[in-house]
């Protein structure tokens, strides 16, 4: 039993290594996250050169389309979500939901406020590349660590079996043990016995031999 629950501990320490099924759910989270990141710059990018091309009355009309597609794909993306229970692919449906509120507020943004307000929107595909990095790497850091834990929880399982059985291997051998010190001591006492027995019967000789003499 020792010797299976250290193989089994080896085999749990090779397992660290994030099998190639795992890897592959990671990278198709990363580049569900990638895909979904060149779309939305790609869009913040489309309504940077519209703001400079357009009047601002289309800017304005032009957006409110645009809000409605991405409302339309957060919707989507959503019941993408709970039909495949994927966490996921909800996140990106309220990034999605984040980028239209962001929409219908970009025209009044970029008509009517300051220009540092205005900047900042212009340069948020910059701020998508460092949010979504960040997340690739929460995204692969958490699902490393939820694999190793399960495999402590599996090595602490495995711990608990080896010291039950070293513990009943003990038992067993302290039993064996009391056993057989009950046995030498019933032996002593046997031995003993015969022992008083034969010295009686060796003093009750001579007088047996006396009283016969005497008769």
């Amino acid at each position: 039993m020792e010797d299976n629950a250290k193989l089994m501990q080896l085999e749990i320490e090779e397992k660290r290594k994030l099998p190639k099924n795992l890897k592959d759910k990671i990278s198709t989270k990363i580049f569900q996250d990638l895909v979904v990141a060149v779309i939305i710059m790609a869009y913040f990018c489309i309504i940077n050169i519209t703001y400079y091309k357009l009047e601002s009355y289309k800017f304005e009309e032009y957006l409110k389309y645009f809000a409605l597609g991405i409302i339309l794909f957060t919707v989507i993306s959503f019941e993408i979500a709970y039909r495949k229970n994927s966490i996921n692919i909800g996140i990106i449906g309220i990034e999605l939901l984040a980028c239209g509120i962001l929409t219908l507020y970009i025209p009044y943004i970029f008509l009517h406020t300051t220009s540092a307000l205005r900047v900042s929107i212009m340069i948020l595909p910059a701020f998508l590349v460092v949010y979504y990095g960040i997340k690739s790497i929460i995204i692969f850091k958490q699902n490393q660590f939820q694999y190793r834990s399960n495999l402590s929880d599996v090595k602490e399982i495995v711990k608990e079996t080896e010291k039950s059985s070293y513990l009943d291997e003990e038992s067993t051998k302290t039993y064996r043990a009391k056993i057989k010190e009950e046995e030498n001591i019933r032996r002593k006492l046997l031995s003993e016995q015969k022992e008083r027995r034969r010295q009686r019967e060796k003093h009750a000789e001579p007088r047996n031999k006396k009283r016969r003499s005497k008769h």
